[in-house]
């Protein structure tokens, strides 16, 4: 364990923050609690600011620092004006800050250098008093304050450093990862970093964490951690089965073979044209592209509808007989759903087989049904009737340019650019993605742990 305890002493130095970072923090924090106060001095009722996440608790890493002030509103207050007020405080902060939405919208911006959020709740005492999502954030805070040690912290930093080289690290809908918080909770339930990547290394999926041991909720997840401060919810519910997988057999690796990579990802260069060219020559693939203007909405709406419209349009190429290797969405300015097709074009007629003859009248329904149409048939084949049908597509190409593309299942935004305008693009027209999506192409074509 020498070279073990010596990894993990190299990283613990990269990722406490350093004196001078944490001055410039404590500046900043007390700057906007300053700004917070005058920009809610005028409001018709009281306001309380706080300021949470992992700056306010001290798990953060070097480098990697977002202040998170909360305004909490009376309960009393209506939901517009929590919006209304939450977002004038926020753009007084923050000037030249922008709107996102979460439960209801906020302020995103930043202030000396740093990321920060201006978010605005209600008071709660328990998750029974939960009036909006982000109310049990000030809660959150409130149980991890009786919680954490100085070496507690450390240990979380370890863990979220070794989340981040898995690639694993963050519970938006585009990662589907582990988030901070979970960190937290996994640190203070097993103890150190070294208990924790052995926990994981053992997991058998589905894996139930209660410590509290007083949730009578079940949830359909490979990772369920009831948040101790509200048994109703799983803190692990973001984090995708691929996700766990990487986690467990990260965790492994790093007991096994103990290495300092193991905490950092892959830095990850574009693929060049010739490389792409030489990956589909030696893999024997059709590729296919499908392009589009991605839809300006927030990235937990976009990558679900990416996903969703993804699996539906790959349903629709199957049900249409063309076989797909290994399919992908990639999400820039523009957006691909990329298809790597066993061949773009496939026979004209498919095989359909009919119902048995014993089964009647459906036997006889089929059998009229093709009579003297324009098949191979009706025959029979052992016990049923069977035709050789014309496709209506036997090219992808075409086949994604027509209208049928609108019958798959496709996320409404997704379909509303679609429906202005799409490129399918295959063969050395797929030459023109490598500029936009060359890092994507690159993982794509290089699937390795």
């Amino acid at each position: 364990m020498v070279q073990f305890d010596n990894i993990l002493a190299s990283v613990r130095e990269q990722v406490v923050p350093t004196s001078s970072e944490r001055k410039k923090l404590d500046e900043a924090t007390k700057e906007l609690q300053i700004l917070s106060r005058e920009a809610t001095s005028n409001l018709p009722f009281k306001t309380h600011t706080l300021h949470l996440g992992s700056t306010s608790r001290d798990t953060w890493l070097r480098g990697d620092v977002d202040i998170d002030i909360f305004i909490q509103f009376p309960r009393s207050t209506s939901k517009q004006d929590l919006e209304k007020y939450g977002l004038e405080i926020g753009h007084k902060i923050l000037p030249d800050g922008h709107e996102e939405y979460a439960d209801h919208p906020y302020v995103k911006g930043t202030f000396h250098g740093f990321k920060i959020d201006i978010v605005p709740c209600y008071a709660a005492t328990s998750a029974i008093d939960l009036i909006s999502a982000v109310d049990r954030t000030p809660l959150h805070g409130a149980y991890l304050s009786g919680q954490l040690t100085e070496e507690l912290s450390t240990e979380i930093r370890l863990l979220k450093q070794f989340f981040k080289g898995c690639g694993v690290y963050g519970s938006d809908l585009k990662t589907q990862g582990a988030s901070g918080y979970l960190s937290e909770l996994l640190i203070i339930l097993f103890g150190s970093f070294t208990n924790t990547v052995k926990e994981m290394s053992k997991w058998i999926v589905p894996i139930r964490l209660d410590p509290n041991g007083t949730s009578e909720h079940f949830f359909e997840s490979p990772l369920t951690f009831i948040d101790p401060i509200d048994p109703s919810r799983n803190v692990a519910a973001a984090l995708s089965s691929t996700n766990l997988s990487l986690i467990q057999h990260y965790s492994r690796e790093l007991l096994s073979r103990p290495r300092i990579e193991l905490f950092y990802p892959h830095s990850m260069e574009p693929i060049t044209n010739e490389e792409l060219q030489a990956h589909i020559a030696n893999r024997g693939t059709s590729p296919i592209a499908i392009l589009f203007p991605t839809p300006n909405i927030v990235e937990d709406e976009l990558h679900p509808q990416l996903q969703k419209s993804l699996s539906g349009i790959a349903d629709l190429l199957t049900r249409h007989g063309f076989n797909i290797i290994r399919c992908d969405a990639f999400s820039e300015s523009n957006s691909i759903f990329f298809f790597e097709l066993s061949s773009i074009e496939i026979p004209s007629i498919e095989h359909h087989d009919g119902p048995p003859l014993s089964s009647q009248p459906h036997a006889s329904a089929f059998l009229d049904k093709y009579t003297k149409t324009d098949v191979y048939g009706p025959f029979i084949d052992n016990d049923h009737y069977v035709v050789e049908r014309f496709r209506e597509f036997d090219n992808a190409i075409s086949f994604l340019k027509s209208e049928v593309i609108f019958t798959a299942r496709i996320g409404p935004d997704i379909g509303d650019s679609l429906k202005n305008h799409y490129d399918v693009l295959s063969e050395s027209e797929l030459l023109t993605l490598t500029p936009e999506f060359g890092i994507h192409l690159h993982n794509h074509f290089n699937p390795t742990l």
